[in-house]
Formats: C-alpha cells, structure tokens, sequence
C-alpha cells in the first residue's frame, strides 16, 4: 500500500486550504495511506479528516518525528510548506517529493512595487 506523506507546519488558514490536497489524493489513489505533518498546536484542525490515516506532530523541531516518519518508507513526500526545515526534512527522508511554489518572490513584487509577474 503506498503512503504519503502530506507538510504543512502552521497558518490554520493554510492548512485548511490544504484540505483539497488530501481528499484528491486519496480519491485518486485507491487504497494510499495518507500521513500528515504538522506543529502541535494546528493538529485539531485536521484530527476530524477522514482522509488522514496519520497525524505526525512537532513542537519545535522535525528530529521529534524524523526517525518515525523514515520507518514510513513514502511514495512521495508533498511539501505544501516550502522553507527550510521542510527542504531538511525532505533531505532526511531521501524519498521522492513535490513542493509547492507559493511565488514569494512575485507576491512581493505585486504588492509592494506593483509588478504584476503572477
């Protein structure tokens, strides 16, 4: 059976909009186990997902779970995060991985130079 295993740390709103992410992979990959990694303190907010068959969660640092979630042996890592310690994590787990661009850089230039590259 193959697993994944979806991040996103923080921002309840953004993890709520992680929610599509979930209930199509899982619709589309029948019989996938879906895990997912967020902090502590967003886990409420998907503990009612029938979709997630496991939630990993992290006070501060990804070496609370890493060797936890290396026993998982993914298909595929899905960064919907995107920074640093996602890139870590990612580099720790040594599985295949998609990442989401959330375009900082051509947010940043619309909103504060009025350049328009989205």
């Amino acid at each position: 059976m193959p697993r994944y295993l979806i991040v996103r740390f923080s921002s309840i709103g953004d993890i709520v909009l992680t929610t599509p992410v979930i209930r199509c992979l899982k619709e589309q990959i029948p019989g996938c186990e879906i895990h997912y990694l967020t902090k502590k303190s967003f886990a409420d907010v998907l503990k009612g997902n029938p979709y997630i068959d496991k939630l990993y969660t992290i006070d501060h640092d990804i070496n609370e779970v890493v060797e936890d979630l290396k026993s998982n042996n993914y298909e595929a890592v899905i960064d919907l995060h995107n920074n640093l310690r996602t890139r870590i994590l990612k580099w720790k787990l040594k599985r295949k991985s998609y990442t989401f661009n959330k375009l900082n850089i051509e947010k940043w230039l619309m909103v504060n130079l009025k350049i328009n590259h989205l």
